[in-house]
């Protein structure tokens, strides 16, 4: 990213400020309280925006020391810059109430939106802690902030590779342990409607064959109730054969007679005897009773009557309509139970959806184990970068007197003096300044790979003597692609000269 031109519009003491840049080393001189810092403030808050602080804090923040001082309530300003061949101009309005910042791409004409992340894609997702314990150094600020160790431990954590690629392997592991707990979780699922099934089915079966025993029960006794029927039958048949086994169809010969002869002896005396009909009713009433009591009598002794023998077979047929109609039950329990067996057989073995969630898990848990693999040896390899890049710009820096040296989880330092390490604490100023330097440069290149910022420098080089400050030079014109340095010296622009390095100048 390379800045061409800022315009305050209404910031701090500038009212319509326009400033232009150009790549290489810019040096914006001026004598103290001539706005150096006020600009350097701009050039941040633009990109990143200013926040307010709250209570007592926000009479001294940042916010409020950059206040406008005419119209506070018009707090705004632009700037253009190119990235990637591109120029795009962003506006942002510093007003605590709105805030509003507008992103256009001068080059396309297009209008982008900073909501969305269009801007922190041209930043290349540096945040501002990283821009201001990177690439850019306030007053007496070269040792870096306490969120260095964070930026560089999350940043190790969700790295980046080669090229376009992003790798974010916490995400991705991430990523997989929730795909691994789903499948995980479909698998338990799976198992717990397997075991639902399967004791559905044991009841079913339990059920179907309680069904089949009581249906065999009543077969059993229905058998052997005809068998009873059909043998008390057959004996009641022989005992009334043996009886009188004509008696069935022998006509009642003596009541017959004797009615005959009772009619007779009255047609005698009727005709012979001249005896009244009245006299002789008696008799004809008592012979025809008698005939009659002999019927009814006869019609109960009989072996079998006609009423009593349907009576037998239409129950001796419903019970076989029961008999069949339990066998065919049977029939159909006893095929449901081989069903449900069969059926059983199958479940006990691990369905298709239970084996396809165990092997997608496992699968994962494999690919976790070598993603968590790769990891930590890329983060290995990235955290050397910061190590090794360091101890490579301090060794330019200082023109090879320390070229190595240890640096702990900290960011505790330790210089390789030869025999001995050595602390911060026993080094000279200067060079306790050009580690810190290097510290800085070199996290910015690894926390900034997409997309490398401009280097702000406000009287950076202070306390660096001629020697140091022609090798910081040297180094920034060599590596960097653009600097904004901020000074109220003409050192850096004599040093400049005398180096033969070319500059751009913007005086305030």
């Amino acid at each position: 990213m390379t800045i061409k031109e800022v315009y305050m519009k209404n910031f701090g003491k500038f009212q319509k400020k326009r400033i232009s840049f150009q790549p290489g080393i810019n040096i914006v001189y001026g004598e103290n309280e001539s706005g150096k810092t006020t600009l350097y403030t701009f050039l941040q808050g633009i990109f990143f925006g200013i926040p307010r602080k709250r209570g007592t804090a926000s009479k001294t923040d940042t916010y409020t020391r950059c206040l406008p001082w005419e119209n506070p309530s018009w707090y705004e300003g632009s700037v253009l810059f190119e990235e990637g061949g591109k120029d795009f101009r962003l506006e942002r309005n510093f007003d605590s109430r709105s805030r509003e910042a507008e992103l256009y791409c001068v080059t396309d004409g297009e209008k982008m939106s900073v909501e969305e992340g269009d801007l922190d894609i041209l930043l290349g997702g540096a945040t501002q802690r990283i821009y201001e314990n990177t690439a850019a150094i306030g007053q007496q600020k070269s040792r870096t902030q306490e969120g260095l160790r964070e930026d560089v431990e999350e940043y190790l954590a969700n790295f980046q590779t080669e090229g376009d690629f992003l790798l974010d392997p916490q995400a991705a592991l991430s990523r997989l342990k929730e795909q691994r707990k789903e499948w995980e979780k479909a698998e338990k699922e799976a198992k717990e409607r397997k075991e639902r099934n399967r004791e559905a089915l044991l009841g079913r079966i339990r059920y179907t064959r309680d069904e089949i025993r009581e249906l065999r029960e009543k077969l059993e006794e229905s058998r052997e109730s005809l068998s009873d029927i059909a043998q008390t039958g057959e004996k009641e048949i022989k005992q009334e054969g043996k009886q009188d086994p004509k008696a069935s169809e022998s006509f009642p010969m003596f009541p017959a007679l004797v009615l005959l002869m009772a009619f007779a002896a009255a047609g005698f005396c009727v005709l012979f005897l001249d005896i009244s009909w009245m006299l002789l009713a008696l008799p004809l009433l008592l012979g025809a009773a008698l005939f009659l009591w002999y019927l009814r009598d006869r019609r109960g002794k009989e072996p079998r009557s006609s009423r009593e023998e349907q009576e037998r077979v239409m129950k001796e047929e419903r019970r076989r309509g029961r008999r069949m109609s339990w066998q065919e039950s049977l029939n159909d329990k006893e095929t449901l139970l081989y069903n449900l067996q069969e059926e059983l057989e199958e479940l006990e073995n691990d369905n298709e959806e239970i084996l396809k969630a165990r092997k997608e898990a496992r699968s994962l848990v494999l690919a976790e184990k070598m993603l968590a693999k790769a990891a930590g040896s890329l983060q290995s390899r990235r955290g050397n970068f910061l190590k090794d890049r360091t101890w490579e710009i301090l060794e330019e820096l200082t023109q090879g007197r320390y070229r190595s040296g240890l640096i702990d989880e900290n960011f505790q330092i330790r210089l390789d003096g030869g025999d001995r390490y050595v602390g911060l604490y026993q080094v000279s100023q200067g060079t306790v300044e050009q580690v810190y330097f290097a510290l800085r440069m070199a996290a910015g290149e690894l926390l900034c790979r997409e997309e490398e910022l401009p280097v702000l420098l406000d009287e950076t080089f202070a306390m660096y003597d001629d020697r140091r400050l022609c090798q910081a030079l040297r180094w920034l014109q060599k590596h960097k692609s653009q600097v904004i340095l901020f000074t109220c010296t003409r050192r850096e622009i004599q040093m400049l000269q005398k180096l033969g390095i070319p500059w751009n100048q913007i005086s305030l």
